[in-house]
């Protein structure tokens, strides 16, 4: 068997860091190079922070899909992976039931982190690829 050589998106990591550290730069500079007034009118120039955090949370969980698809590529068997997507897929049919309901409002929350974390969950399950059998 051969030996995996384990890939880390190193550009998708640096790209996350330096979005993040541009947001902190952002608001200082857009303070500095605009007036009240136009920062008032502009909503861009206000989000313009809150929109590089963003997109640093986006690439860095790109990355960690990137990672875990690679280190987990045909190592998981067919008979483990279907049941973990599965619950996956049960904890978002129930997130979606707990977000919906009107009898509770802590169903609400928790449903709304059920979600969440399935969601999330399930998309990163989805781009591992488990191993096939030969016929």
């Amino acid at each position: 068997m051969a030996k995996r050589r384990t890939v880390i998106p190193v550009k998708l990591l640096a790209s996350a860091v330096t979005a993040f550290a541009l947001s902190f730069v952002a608001k200082p500079a857009i303070q500095a190079l605009a007036t009240p007034e136009q920062i008032s009118e502009n909503v861009l120039l206000i989000a313009f922070p809150t929109i590089l955090v963003f997109v640093a949370i986006v690439l860095g969980y790109i990355a960690v899909i990137v990672f875990a698809g690679k280190l987990l590529e045909d190592r998981i068997s067919e008979s483990l992976y279907r049941p973990i997507e599965y619950v996956l897929i049960g904890g978002i049919v129930l997130g979606v039931f707990g977000l919906f309901q009107p009898w509770l409002f802590v169903l609400f929350r928790v449903g709304f982190f059920v979600l969440l974390f399935s969601t999330l969950g399930f998309i990163l399950w989805s781009h591992i690829l488990f191993k096939r059998t030969r016929r």
